[in-house]
């Protein structure tokens, strides 16, 4: 069970996971924590983008929609199949939204693949993705010179369900301000949990995550 596995944009006016970022190596007060609906935002964040607070490498503190229902969307998944956001209900589900064109969501892909075999370990919870360019202007850059999302999966050697967003419809109905963004949806479709990028939280950040996801669940069953 997950509770005990204690191992292992240009959207809205902001260029997210921009390759020219200039990543401090000092963590003090980064948004690169796990965030529950009424989370606390450090005093440090920068409001002046006018969207939501954002640490000084610009990935954002919130996700405005914790909390809320997730939107309906439907896509194709990599494999060809149809998918709906409606087979949300009744599990918990994990999403990493990210792109193959974003140099953050490269760097973050082992992390991305290491939690999806930690979550495999619970039948309770399922992890999927959505692959998405930085946005409809953007979309013939997504895939960073692969053929297809699959070609990328079959290079790296790991794979999970992915819904493709080819023109970043999903990513402006979910209100994504950065890739790699996680979500933590929980049976209702409600949206528990948020967190950017696990690269940059450090080794144990698969880890700590699956820890948060299993404090989540536990506090929202408790309701």
């Amino acid at each position: 069970m997950l509770k005990t596995f204690i191992g292992g944009l240009l959207i809205l006016g902001f260029a997210a996971c921009a390759e020219a970022h200039n990543h401090s190596e000092d963590g003090a007060d980064k948004a690169v924590d796990y965030y529950r609906p009424g989370a606390v935002i450090p005093d440090t964040a920068d409001l002046s983008r006018g969207d939501v607070p954002r640490d000084d490498y610009g990935r954002p503190y919130m996700y405005e929609g914790l909390g809320e229902v997730l939107p309906d969307f439907t896509g194709e998944l990599a494999s060809g199949a149809s998918w709906s956001s409606t087979l949300l209900e009744g599990r918990w589900t994990v999403i990493e939204i990210w792109g193959i064109w974003c140099h953050d969501s490269r760097n973050d892909a082992p992390y991305a693949a290491a939690l999806s075999r930690a979550l495999a370990q619970d039948p309770d919870v399922d992890f999927m993705s959505i692959h998405t360019p930085q946005n409809k202007d953007r979309a013939d850059k997504a895939l960073r010179g692969y053929d297809s999302v699959s070609a990328w999966f079959d290079e790296k050697g790991w794979s999970f369900p992915t819904v493709l967003d080819p023109d970043a419809s999903i990513r402006e109905a979910l209100r994504i301000r950065w890739t790699p963004t996680y979500l933590v949806v929980a049976p209702d479709r409600t949206v528990q949990g948020f967190r950017t990028g696990l690269k940059d939280a450090g080794d144990m950040a698969v880890k700590e995550f699956v820890q948060d996801i299993a404090d989540t669940r536990s506090q929202w069953s408790e309701r």
